[in-house]
């Protein structure tokens, strides 16, 4: 089932993204062994990448952003791309607190930034940072970006909800940025929506039940699937290791028995002994 859908709301003046981001958000917190305080914060992190992902133009596209402060959640990386596959991980993994705005200002702190690195497919890469708000938290760091990076007044609102055992029963969020030919009546109204209800709605109506609330055409809906997934493999990583050196791998592997990889976006270790050297590297023996 679609999860993330985008449509144009106010007389098309505005652009509306609503996403049901549970599953992506489960499956990071199990995946990293998450407390709630950490699934929280990281959990909201993914939701909001989604929708950046979600607005990539090019099937080639991928962003990535790092969210760190002062606070006790360390950093925050998260990236994505235009097949809507996200993947993250949060430095402090055994972060405890409160799940409201409490735990995301104690994890990121009064001093932080936002850096995003956008990949369009082009010559060059996007990059774009601004300032943690101290007053705020993943969604005030995500709106402020936009504001001072991209020139663009967005309202976000992302969420993560818990049922017994601490699983993660909900997670999701609604974003509304205005189009840079909006009017001041429509900006009005964007500030007078209530984001707290249309992401409560996601969980009884659904992301199209809830885009269903706006007066909107259904031609421009673009309704797609997101899903939690690292692009890591071994077959991936070997191509990674030639770049060693036949020599440099070899002797990794003399002294520690392996070569071994950890990758933190899927929390999985990869381990090369003598034998995957040969295989990598066999194309040199036939030359």
């Amino acid at each position: 089932m679609n999860n993330v859908l985008r449509t144009l709301v106010f007389n098309g003046q505005v652009s509306l993204t609503v996403i049901d981001g549970t599953e992506i958000v489960k499956e990071g917190a199990k995946l990293h062994n998450l407390t709630p305080a950490a699934s929280y914060v990281f959990g909201k992190a993914l939701c909001v990448m989604t929708y950046m992902s979600a607005c990539l133009k090019e099937e080639s596209g991928e962003i990535s952003l790092s969210l760190k402060g002062n606070g006790t959640g360390g950093e925050i990386a998260v990236s994505g791309n235009r097949a809507l596959r996200i993947r993250g991980y949060i430095e402090n993994t055994d972060l405890v607190g409160c799940e409201d705005c409490e735990t995301e200002r104690c994890a990121l702190g009064d001093n932080g930034s936002l850096t995003i690195i956008r990949d369009d497919g082009y010559n060059r890469p996007f990059i774009g940072a601004c300032a943690v708000p101290g007053f705020g938290g993943v969604d005030e760091a995500f709106e402020e970006y936009y504001r001072i990076s991209e020139q663009l007044p967005t309202r976000i609102k992302s969420g993560v909800e818990f049922g017994e055992n601490n699983e993660v029963v909900f997670a999701g969020a609604v974003v509304l940025q205005p189009l840079p030919f909006a009017s001041d009546d429509t900006l009005d109204k964007v500030y007078e929506t209530d984001l707290d209800e249309l992401l409560s709605l996601i969980k009884t109506l659904g992301v199209e039940g809830v885009a269903e609330k706006f007066d909107c055409d259904k031609q421009v809906w673009d309704s797609r699937k997101a899903s939690y997934r690292c692009n890591c493999s071994k077959h991936y990583l070997s191509r990674v290791l030639v770049s060693l050196g036949e020599d440099a791998l070899r002797e990794i592997i003399r002294e520690d028995g392996a070569a071994r990889i950890h990758c933190h976006y899927c929390n999985t270790d990869y381990e090369f002994t003598g034998e995957d050297a040969d295989k990598i590297f066999a194309h040199k023996k036939k030359d």
